[in-house]
């Protein structure tokens, strides 16, 4: 089997590769932190912030680098803009220089280019308007400029946590509608979303076939946040009149945030 390294192991996509692929390949995970429901047989803590990546490298001898772990609060991002530069981008660097011949895989986002962008596709130049793209960007630049066999796959993931101390969008609104709250999702906040098992069968492909550096997997419809939710608690039986619509405008972020 080949080796694999996946970091951010803790995080919803990375579980849920290790869980899925353990019998598939020989997965050596990271996390900056224990959790529970982790999988994997060969497990290491490791802070992509400070610690050693070549020994990171001597542990794991990867063939394969899926790199899931980034800080993907938006508004975290923008007030830690220093933090989320080493942890979102120069990490990247350091796999490159690290693991030469490794094919890396840089999970990535759309937050990379211009707020007002419709429907990009992959030559489209970037333009992040926020931090946490930004980031992102930087450590996307790294495999531009890179030799090796690596791809950059912007994504936007939707699914449920393996990591019961998580919670991301859609055990948010789950847990919300069977708590009796309301919610309110944006109307017009367009957004491409696939489900991490279907992302995960997109992976196997990139890492099976020689590929362009830069993919956009997304899924096959565009929704706004608030249709997803709707559609979501109306196939889950849950109270579809608990889901209020609203804009984006009327809430105040820290960061900038795209409408689509």
């Amino acid at each position: 089997m080949k080796r694999m390294l996946i970091t951010g192991a803790s995080g919803m996509l990375g579980a849920c590769l290790v869980k899925l692929w353990s019998n598939k390949y020989n997965i050596f995970a990271t996390s900056r932190s224990s959790f529970s429901g982790n999988t994997a047989k060969n497990y290491k803590i490791f802070d992509l912030k400070s610690e050693n990546y070549g020994k990171l490298i001597e542990w794991a001898h990867p063939e394969i680098i899926i790199h899931c772990a980034a800080i993907t609060n938006v508004d975290y991002c923008e007030e830690n803009p220093k933090k989320a530069m080493i942890i979102n981008g120069e990490s990247v660097r350091k796999l490159i220089d690290s693991a030469p011949n490794a094919k890396l895989i840089f999970i990535s986002t759309d937050a990379v280019f211009p707020c007002q962008t419709h429907l990009t596709n992959e030559n489209f130049p970037t333009g992040p308007e926020n931090n946490y793209g930004r980031s992102k960007e930087y450590g996307e630049s790294f495999i531009k400029n890179s030799l090796k066999n690596s791809c950059i796959v912007r994504t936007t993931i939707v699914g449920k946590n393996i990591n019961t101390y998580k919670q991301g969008f859609v055990e948010w609104i789950i847990n919300s509608i069977k708590r009796g709250n309301h919610i309110t999702l944006f109307n017009d906040v367009f957004f491409t979303p696939i489900s991490i098992w279907h992302l995960a069968d997109e992976l196997e492909w990139i890492i099976n076939n020689d590929v362009p550096k830069i993919l956009h997997v997304s899924g096959s419809e565009i929704t706004t946040k608030y249709e997803f939710a709707y559609r979501l608690c109306k196939k889950m039986g849950l109270d579809t009149l608990l889901t209020k619509s609203g804009n984006i405008g009327d809430v105040k972020f820290k960061a900038k945030r795209a409408k689509d």
